[in-house]
């Protein structure tokens, strides 16, 4: 067992952080990790690399309708890479393709960058840009920046406001 040398808390051998205190407890430099070559990491293969691959060959756009619940506007889009969902701010050269402003993104909790949608091969994938209050997709809040698979007939929620994608 080593000590923390910071807050004291004991751990096993080749421990590299203290789970307490979060100090790096390299000693007399004799501890070191070991590099890891891209082509070892065998889990990073996903299905969304094959779906890039498959982007390569040229497809038509996918056509996208969002349809704000609240107001029943609708938004259409072609989505052949990505568009960007949030709300327009000049200052900051913020100019989504889904610009939420007009639907009182501001006071519903929409941030300028909130989400993204982007096309992988034949699918749509949408991912939350680290917004401050979320994004769900069906209820179910998304991880940031992790792509989920998007349907039609997907609700999806952007903080207090919610919209139903329509796809085709």
């Amino acid at each position: 067992m080593i000590k923390c040398p910071s807050c004291g808390k004991s751990h096993p051998e080749n421990t590299l952080f203290c789970d307490e205190c979060g100090v790096y407890m390299l000693a007399e430099g004799q501890k070191r990790t070991n590099s890891l070559d891209v082509k070892d990491v065998l889990w990073m293969e996903t299905d969304l690399e094959a779906a890039d691959a498959a982007q390569t060959t040229s497809s038509p756009p996918i056509k996208l309708r969002a349809i704000i619940l609240d107001s029943g506007r609708q938004i259409e889009v072609s989505v052949d890479k990505e568009i960007n969902i949030g709300r327009l701010d000049a200052t900051s050269a913020t100019f989504p393709e889904i610009d939420l402003t007009a639907d009182q993104g501001l006071e519903k909790g929409v941030s300028r960058r909130h989400a993204r949608i982007s096309r992988r091969g034949a699918g749509l994938f949408i991912e939350d840009l680290g917004s401050v209050n979320g994004t769900y997709l069906n209820g179910r809040r998304l991880t940031p920046y992790l792509p989920h698979a998007l349907s039609d007939n997907d609700e999806i929620r952007l903080s207090k406001l919610s919209m139903r994608i329509r796809l085709g």
